[in-house]
């Protein structure tokens, strides 16, 4: 990574500027980096993922939806494992359709409050 200085005295345009340079540096390398399977997982598991429609069922809950992803692919959510005693669904999974992956969320296990005990890696397939 090519180092940026600063310098005392630089007013604070030029130090964000040279602050953003080596994020977008830092950033972009570690994203070449990755394998797609984990961009996926790092995308899906975050908030990245734009939906850009959604199907809601009589709760409100979203059981579907069309996805856009970072790097321009189209895709769909589904929830999946729907678990009556919290209402609310445990699961789901996220389609890729240029790479022709889906990355899932297994089923998370609840304590009786509904707090998350038990959250499975995600998976990619």
């Amino acid at each position: 990574m090519a180092k940026q200085t600063i310098n005392d005295g630089e007013d604070g345009l030029v130090v964000r500027g040279k602050i953003n340079d080596n994020f977008t540096e830092l950033y972009d390398k570690h994203d070449a980096d990755l394998t797609e399977d984990q961009q996926l997982i790092e995308w899906a598991g975050g908030k990245d993922v734009e939906m850009l429609s959604r199907t809601l069922n009589g709760d409100g809950l979203t059981t579907s939806a069309t996805l856009k992803w970072p790097d321009g692919s189209g895709g769909d959510f589904t929830a999946t494992d729907y678990n009556a005693t919290h209402e609310l669904y445990d699961g789901w999974t996220k389609s890729h359709t240029a790479s022709g992956k889906t990355v899932t969320q297994a089923a998370v296990t609840r304590n009786a409050d509904g707090i998350v005990t038990n959250k499975p890696a995600l998976t990619v397939a």
